[in-house]
């Protein structure tokens, strides 16, 4: 989580911009931050924390997910739709990242 920090910070950054937050690139950093250091824990809500829990788990070792790991998610609400999605996602971010780190891609440039 710690490499990809930074990729996080902008992620939020933006998003945080769209609703016209004030404060956005603090609350984008700190969260990033927090994220890094502390893991799925740091998640604000229930539902993000027990998707990020279960993206950790699919990243770490994805051959050990059982119909178990999706109790978290049904238990927010997600729907066999949602978790496909969850996974479809997941499992790209961590295949471009391996491609990206693998070849030695710079990350893209900040939007400013």
């Amino acid at each position: 989580m710690r490499a990809h920090q930074e990729d996080l910070r902008v992620e939020v950054r933006r998003e945080l911009k769209k609703s016209k937050t004030d404060d956005a690139d603090e609350r984008a950093r700190a969260f990033a931050a927090d994220l890094a250091a502390q893991g799925s824990e740091a998640a604000p809500d229930p539902r993000l924390r027990a998707l990020l829990q279960f993206s950790e788990r699919l990243t770490s070792s994805p051959g050990a997910v059982q119909e178990e790991h999706l109790v978290p998610l049904r238990d927010q609400g997600l729907d066999d739709r949602e978790i496909h999605d969850a996974v479809q996602v997941i499992s790209y971010f961590n295949y471009i990242n391996r491609i990206a780190d693998g070849l030695g891609v710079d990350p893209e440039p900040e939007d400013t």
